[in-house]
């Protein structure tokens, strides 16, 4: 038997517990912000329920502690986080951005640190309610620690992929995030608004002058990864949202620093010229 953590119950954690408990050898825990006594996520057409209780924030002799955070929530985490982890506690850590770990190394080794990529649409509906659009796929660096994660888990409904190229799959998943939370955000609208040509010529420039950025960085992107995002974009529903528009719906803070920012600090620091991200980055900013 694990003692499996999740902190941050939002669409991801609860996304996760969803497959997690599965394994009923294990004993879970969840921490989060706020109450939350009960996770609903449709998929499908079917819903499931999943009842949980909220933990203090003690020891519990985590064996993982699964953190599901903004970039802004995780310097107000740090003190639980410490209090959570102990010398033994891996930590898996679903967050939007790049060099995840580098947060968390106060609190332990980087080796029991696995950062992840991690692929599903899922979006609130209802205060109580999150649609599941498809089956999640969850990339992991090739190591010891991610098949030790991935044993947690029973569902075969997980894609899980491990890579050696696991940085460019996280700028991968950055561009294409960034591009199209950023649109969403600033036109308050979901993916139909791609159906509109302004935009979608906003989408493949966001996507180019991120290749550029990345490349910059010494990332070795796919030859043909704007056909690759264009294609993906093309085949999602029209409901679907982002996390960042979800946010200023909502009147959140934007995540700014995780995502398109990022990008305009990466550019910066190597002089690429991004002139279409950086306008929608300074009308975000100015919105936020």
């Amino acid at each position: 038997m694990k003692n499996v953590g999740v902190f941050g119950i939002g669409a991801i954690g609860a996304l996760l517990t969803k497959y997690i408990i599965a394994d009923k050898t294990n004993k879970y825990f969840y921490f989060n912000r706020s109450q939350k006594d009960e996770i609903n996520i449709i998929f499908k057409g079917k819903e499931d329920t999943v009842k949980i209780n909220l933990s203090p924030i003690e020891n519990h002799n985590l064996d993982w502690l699964i953190v599901c955070l903004k970039e802004y929530h995780v310097k107000g985490a740090l003190s639980d986080l410490a209090v959570l982890i102990n010398e033994n506690t891996k930590v898996a850590v679903f967050q939007n951005g790049i060099n995840l770990s580098s947060a968390y190394r106060a609190a332990t080794r980087v080796e029991y640190i696995l950062e992840s990529v991690i692929d599903c649409p899922i979006q609130r509906i209802d205060t109580n309610q999150l649609l599941q659009i498809r089956k999640p796929i969850i990339t992991l660096p090739k190591n010891r620690i991610a098949q030790e994660f991935i044993q947690l888990f029973e569902s075969t409904e997980i894609n899980f992929k491990t890579t050696q190229k696991f940085v460019e799959a996280q700028w991968t998943k950055l561009i294409e995030s960034s591009a199209i939370g950023s649109i969403q955000s600033y036109t308050e609208k979901t993916c139909i608004i791609f159906k509109e040509n302004k935009f979608l010529k906003e989408y493949k420039a966001l996507v180019n002058e991120g290749i550029g950025v990345a490349k910059s960085a010494g990332i070795k992107v796919e030859a043909d990864l704007s056909q690759q995002l264009l294609k993906k974009l093309q085949n999602y529903p029209e409901i679907k949202g982002s996390s960042m528009l979800a946010d200023k719906l909502a009147g959140n803070k934007l995540e700014l620093d995780a995502k398109i920012g990022a990008i305009v600090k990466m550019a910066d620091k190597n002089g690429i010229d991004i002139p279409t991200t950086r306008r929608i980055y300074d009308l975000l900013m100015k919105e936020r």
